[in-house]
């Protein structure tokens, strides 16, 4: 993003998003990981969630409800985290009361997916701003990874996390605490090892890490944690979405409506293959 930046050229997060996955699907291929993507090309869809689905091959898999944001260059912020719909906005104005905000509606969905928020980071990154989030961290040097780092080119936050910084009003590195994205999958970082060593128990157990660390002690954060009834152990049970991803360009239609319904932007399985390149 810094190189768009340099030349004035805007790069949105679902731009990003998609090159991203592009990337991943080349480094992988033929060594065990196997990528679909499926993005809208409605734009009534702009700021709406993407889900991915963590999967070890057909068998089970997890799920994420995720909102991309960008780091703004010019202000050092995440300028567009706190952030209602024209439809909440013109509520708001109508009543003259608050309506949710994209962080309420994230934390509300209860579709069986965890919801989190990744970052898409710049050179313009505080990184001495970004540690003081990162006080209790310990653990960081488990697997050799320094703070400034390019690592942090992408971070991760929990819903959770943004809702304590008052719905991501406050938006600046250090405001909330985040973890670098490869934490998700990279089990030397926490004290403890997940179940197995299958992509979505790595993740599962990444993320319910990360809900752990954002919240703290603080019992008004445990009790909202309860009341998410989140699950991170991998399941069985795919979304309708997954089915229909797979099932390639003869069920577009099907998924379109049903990220209508869920009011998604893009989709992407990512999972584990027996198959692999000699």
């Amino acid at each position: 993003m810094s190189e768009a930046e340099g030349f004035g050229l805007p790069r949105n997060e679902e731009t990003t998003t998609e090159e991203l996955l592009l990337s991943l699907a080349r480094k992988h291929k033929g060594r065990g990981l196997n990528i679909k993507a499926y993005t809208k090309t409605d734009e009534s869809t702009n700021g709406a969630d993407w889900a991915f689905w963590f999967a070890d091959g057909p068998w089970k898999g997890i799920g994420a409800r995720i909102q991309a944001k960008r780091l703004f260059a010019d202000d050092g912020a995440y300028s567009s985290l706190y952030h209602q719909s024209k439809t909440q906005k013109a509520a708001s104005k109508a009543s003259g009361q608050p309506t949710p905000n994209q962080c309420e509606t994230l934390l509300t969905h209860r579709d069986g997916l965890v919801p989190l928020y990744v970052f898409y980071n710049s050179d313009g990154l505080k990184l001495s701003a970004t540690l003081s989030a990162h006080v209790q961290l310990a653990w960081w040097h488990l697997c050799g990874f320094p703070f400034p780092s390019p690592d942090w080119g992408i971070s991760a936050a929990s819903a959770l996390a943004i809702k304590k910084a008052n719905w991501g009003k406050d938006n600046r590195p250090g405001d909330f605490q985040m973890i670098p994205w490869h934490f998700l999958v990279c089990p030397c970082c926490w004290d403890d090892r997940p179940a197995d060593s299958s992509l979505p128990s790595l993740i599962g157990h990444g993320l319910q890490q990360l809900y752990s660390y954002s919240m703290g002690e603080d019992i008004d954060d445990v009790v909202a944690f309860g009341d998410l009834g989140l699950s991170f152990e991998p399941t069985d049970s795919a979304p309708p979405w997954v089915g229909l991803l797979r099932e390639g360009r003869e069920a577009e239609e099907a998924l379109d409506e049903e990220m209508d319904r869920l009011n998604l932007k893009g989709v992407a399985i990512i999972e584990e293959t027996e198959a692999r390149d000699d």
